[in-house]
């Protein structure tokens, strides 16, 4: 039977749990920063990135946005990595993908210091996520076995199908689900073209 899962919710209580800890964070004079480069005007990408920074301000965290045209180059974009990678207040920052043809994502994905790779899409942290070593998890996978937790949806031992295996969502959420972790632990198929 299928159930419809309410994600508001769990976003509600993770938001005020996320909120309550930056302003611990601030109170002991500590700030909470996140950097966020888009390139181009993708409407989708536009939306996710505003939404972001929008989350940032209601939770107290600093949100550094860099807006680079759609024409900006390889060097380009990878010189705004860097800048976030050396910024003291960005703790953590994303490249918005997908980035503009004729960009290799995999390069600019590997200029992201992985301390500070709030995707979790560096080589070294998907290296962990395969190895199961802690590191940063990709956000979308980490916040569906979150949504799954809440709902009390038994994972463990169960067969999980995931239609695609993209890099973003389907491949980590794959690993992520056939790990040994608390809401995981599953047989995993990965059904794709």
């Amino acid at each position: 039977m299928a159930e419809l899962l309410d994600g508001a919710r769990v976003a509600a209580r993770m938001k005020m749990e996320l909120a309550d800890r930056v302003a611990r964070l601030r109170a002991q004079g500590r700030s909470v920063g996140l950097g966020t480069i888009l390139v181009g005007d993708d409407g989708p990408s536009a939306t996710y990135v505003a939404l972001k920074h929008a989350d940032c301000h209601e939770m107290g965290i600093e949100s550094i946005g860099m807006h680079l045209p759609a024409d900006a180059s390889q060097d380009e974009i990878i010189a705004a990595v860097e800048e976030m990678n050396e910024n003291p207040l960005v703790h953590a920052f994303l490249v918005q993908l997908p980035l503009p043809d004729g960009v290799d994502t995999e390069q600019v994905l590997q200029r992201i210091r992985p301390d500070k790779d709030v995707d979790g899409l560096h080589p070294v942290n998907l290296g962990k996520l395969v190895l199961g070593a802690p590191g940063p998890l990709p956000c979308t996978p980490a916040g569906i076995v979150e949504l799954l937790a809440a709902h009390r949806v038994e994972v463990e031992g169960q067969h999980v199908v995931i239609i695609g295996r993209g890099v973003t969502v389907g491949r980590p959420l794959s690993l992520l689900l056939a790990s040994k972790r608390p809401g995981c632990n599953a047989a995993v198929t990965v059904v794709h073209s």
